[in-house]
């Protein structure tokens, strides 16, 4: 069974990196965000620490609820949405973000600004909704 601290913890820090992401969202031009470094460095650090912080729940829950074997992030996402706890959109959209993660993280590849701002425009909604998955389901459970 899923650790409630941890459960809690890792919603808390999901929260906390989206609203910081919200907050370079709705404060930084695309300009802006072309023209600094310094701010592309944090905005893609902020999408690592909130999709690691997605990840990080979906394999907790994953391997504690469902015997999930740990073996990657995207497993432990889909083994949520089959056994009910995310949806399918959720799922697919997570899944996508952890390979972003890697490019980011890893540098898999030449890391594209503009996708990057791209994504902070339209691509915050799903770890609020991840969050709010995961909070129901713990709900559920009591």
């Amino acid at each position: 069974m899923a650790d409630e601290r941890v459960v809690a913890t890792k919603l808390e820090q999901i929260e906390q990196y989206h609203g910081e992401l919200a907050a370079k969202q709705s404060s930084l031009s695309r300009a802006e965000f072309l023209e600094s470094t310094t701010e592309q460095r944090a905005v893609e650090r902020m999408f690592e620490n909130a999709i690691q912080a997605c990840s990080d729940l979906a394999d907790h829950v994953a391997t504690r609820d469902f015997g999930f074997d740990g073996s990657s992030a995207k497993g432990a996402l889909r083994v949520l949405h089959r056994e009910g706890v995310i949806d399918e959109e959720t799922m697919t959209t997570l899944v996508a973000a952890v390979g972003f993660r890697n490019v980011l993280a890893h540098e898999y590849g030449h890391v594209d600004a503009a996708e990057v701002y791209e994504t902070l425009q339209t691509g915050l909604g799903v770890c609020d909704a991840f969050g709010r998955h995961i909070a129901q389901w713990v709900r559920d459970q009591e």
